[in-house]
């Protein structure tokens, strides 16, 4: 993979001094994390800071986890210094030393969390495990030596100080020329013809369904409605309505002969006894 190349007036230098002052800082905590401190000092530093903290506060608690050195048939016992040992030279990890391993111990193992008291805490560890030194004293050194970083960076400015100012220099330069050759409507077009091409875009991907809907309606068949049939037909189902409501209704009689009655405006006939059926 080729890298692009750099632009020709990159500040390299400036950059890099700039971003030494966090790395150095960082590399400087992180080396006294690994060999200046205890193994069990490393282990029980976020509980001491805690608790070194919130010390004043009435009633305050700090939750900790106790280190254990556990064996078969045997309670475990919290380690002390000669107990525990580091992995290894580039492992933090902590195992148990060989007088531990005489003393028939097996491993290491960790407490449930506890909350103790933050100023019982504070005075036990201090006491324990840090040769009563508290927690501003335990971190001073690191905070000493990573402070002198600003001024070794500004030493190393002042000895690079000639070319760090044609660095700086010929990005002035390169800056100005930009800034004229900079057109602002011609950025501003650009920019619309973006904005209008995505506009373009996401319309055209909204109306691809309904387009896809459309075709399918057309593709239906249908047949041709005649106006002429309709009315007629309209006009048929009136005229039956009108007349099946003009039909006078019809009444039968019980009675058999000419007494009987079919339209309701027709006189009845006199019932005679010759027409009784025997």
């Amino acid at each position: 993979m080729q890298w692009p190349p750099l632009p020709r007036a990159f500040p390299l230098r400036i950059a890099l001094l700039m971003s030494a002052v966090p790395a150095i800082t960082l590399t400087i905590f992180l080396a006294w994390f690994g060999w200046g401190l205890q193994p069990l000092e490393r282990y029980y530093l976020m509980a001491y800071w805690g608790s070194s903290t919130s010390a004043k506060q009435p009633g305050s608690t700090t939750q900790i986890e106790w280190l254990l050195k556990a064996a078969s048939g045997r309670k475990s016992e919290p380690v002390i210094d000669v107990d525990v040992a580091s992995g290894g030279r580039w492992n933090l990890s902590l195992e148990l030393s060989s007088s531990a391993h005489e003393g028939g111990w097996m491993s290491l193992a960790k407490s449930r969390p506890e909350a103790v008291s933050s100023a019982e805490l504070e005075g036990l560890l201090q006491e324990a495990f840090y040769d009563n030194r508290s927690f501003r004293q335990v971190i001073a050194e690191p905070l000493l030596y990573a402070s002198s970083v600003p001024f070794l960076v500004l030493f190393v400015a002042f000895m690079m100080k000639r070319e760090l100012g044609i660095e700086w220099y010929r990005l002035r330069e390169e800056v100005s020329e930009l800034e004229l050759t900079f057109d602002p409507m011609a950025a501003w077009s650009h920019f619309a013809r973006r904005i209008r091409s995505w506009i373009g875009q996401r319309i055209a991907v909204e109306k691809a369904p309904l387009q896809r809907g459309y075709s399918a309606i057309k593709a239906v068949p249908h047949i041709a409605v005649i106006p002429g049939v309709v009315q007629q037909a309209e006009t048929s189902l009136l005229a039956s309505e009108k007349q099946g409501l003009q039909e006078p209704p019809q009444r039968r009689s019980i009675f058999p002969g000419a007494a009987s009655v079919h339209n309701a405006k027709e006189q009845p006939k006199p019932w005679d006894e010759s027409q009784w059926i025997d």
